[in-house]
């Protein structure tokens, strides 16, 4: 982190130049020049709705600068001072803010996918203005998208994330003491020994979370969807644990469609000599455990899945037309030749999934010398956190599929 004395100015007239360069190498590598602001005194400047994907801007002086609805995709912003700056709706994917200074900063509905906030500072104990009075608003990075975004040991005590979806972010040793999590989706996150004291994580979906070692000292729970979450050794004093749900819903229904389920492993592993296929449709298995299961073959046609864990289960070759996988976790599952045509997969993390097409079988098990391909044709991916595929292995409206 520079000091004060030793950030450089910069005129307007040549920042609008350095910009404009950067804009012009952007749209054409063979013209204009990459920008790099790095240990510039940026203080106040208004950059809203600029291009600045992959700009270089390590140890900047970006104190309470606008950078509303800005792209910063890819940028180095490390070790940057950021204080109360202003992020509404901008592009952040990728971008690396690593041991920048972030309290008061306002991320609202900020895009920051696959960004790096490790060890940034959101919470200052000094007075760190170069005007006259210190701005004391929490960091808010409410409704940002933080899928996959590495935050560990950053300091975020007190900051708001109401509803923000931390899907996969690593906030191992994070500090988020007093943070607001209200609504916050942090399924599958990494918070292994991570500081959640007095946090409020009442109503937020936690599903597949890894809170090992964590301490929840005084946290509120309540409405928190916390099934499959891994809490071994965390410090849960204080914390009312009958408010969270931390097991799947165990109704009678439940229970057959689950035996049901398990019926169809025993099948698969045995070669068909002992369970049974399952064949179901139109049932309700929203919020079910299912990690770890065989379920390659099924059919299940119509099945409401939503907010379901089938975290490292098989679904090869398996029959999901026209099913529900909204908020429903299958990372790492295996879905080689199965057929989600007409699925809804609004917001289902489907990071490390295996899609590739599958080898078809006659019935004595011999192979019958064909595949079938992963079927999406039809299906909603709004938001589906899934990588780039193949467009030789699937069959869908649109094979670009952005992670």
């Amino acid at each position: 982190m520079m000091s004060m004395s030793s950030l450089r100015y910069i005129s307007k007239a040549s920042l609008e130049n350095t910009l404009l360069q950067h804009m012009l190498w952007l749209d054409d590598p063979t013209k204009g020049k990459p920008a790099d602001l790095s240990g510039k005194n940026l203080f106040g400047s208004d950059f809203r709705s600029r291009k600045m994907r992959n700009i270089l801007m390590r140890d900047a002086n970006l104190q309470g600068a606008n950078l509303e609805g800005a792209d910063l995709s890819g940028a180095d912003l490390s070790g940057a001072d950021l204080m109360s700056a202003n992020f509404r709706g901008a592009k952040l994917e990728k971008t690396n803010f690593n041991s920048a200074i972030i309290a008061s900063v306002d991320f609202t509905d900020a895009d920051m996918r696959g960004a790096n906030l490790s060890r940034a500072r959101g919470r200052m104990t000094e007075t760190r203005w170069s005007g006259s009075e210190n701005d004391t608003a929490p960091l808010n990075l409410s409704h940002a998208k933080l899928h996959h975004a590495k935050m560990e040991r950053a300091d975020l005590s007190g900051a708001i994330l109401e509803n923000a979806d931390l899907s996969g972010a690593n906030l191992e040793r994070t500090n988020l003491s007093h943070a607001k999590l209200c609504g916050a989706t942090l399924r599958n996150a990494k918070l292994v020994g991570a500081a959640l004291d007095a946090a409020d994580l009442s109503e937020s979906i936690a599903t597949g979370a890894d809170l090992s070692g964590a301490t929840l000292n005084n946290a509120m729970i309540q409405g928190a969807n916390m099934i499959g979450a891994l809490i071994k050794d965390a410090d849960l004093t204080g914390v009312d644990m009958k408010s969270a749900r931390l097991h799947a819903a165990m109704d009678p229904m439940s229970v057959e469609l689950h035996r049901q389920l398990i019926e169809h492993d025993f099948w698969v592993s045995t070669g068909g000599a002992r369970g049974a296929r399952a064949d179901l449709e139109g049932v309700n298995l929203d919020n079910a455990d299912l990690r770890n299961l065989n379920l390659s073959g099924a059919q299940m046609r119509g099945v409401s899945f939503r907010g379901t864990q089938f975290n490292g289960s098989m679904l090869i070759l398996a029959d999901l037309t026209n099913s529900d996988f909204e908020m429903a976790s299958l990372r790492g599952c295996n879905l080689s030749g199965a057929c989600l045509w007409g699925c809804n997969l609004r917001r289902a993390d489907l990071t490390d999934a295996i899609i590739q097409p599958a080898p078809i079988s006659t019935s004595d098990g011999s192979r019958a010398g064909r595949v079938q391909k992963t079927n999406f044709r039809s299906a909603n991916l709004e938001n589906t956190l899934l990588g780039p595929l193949n467009p030789d292995d699937v069959l869908m409206d649109d094979p670009r599929v952005a992670s």
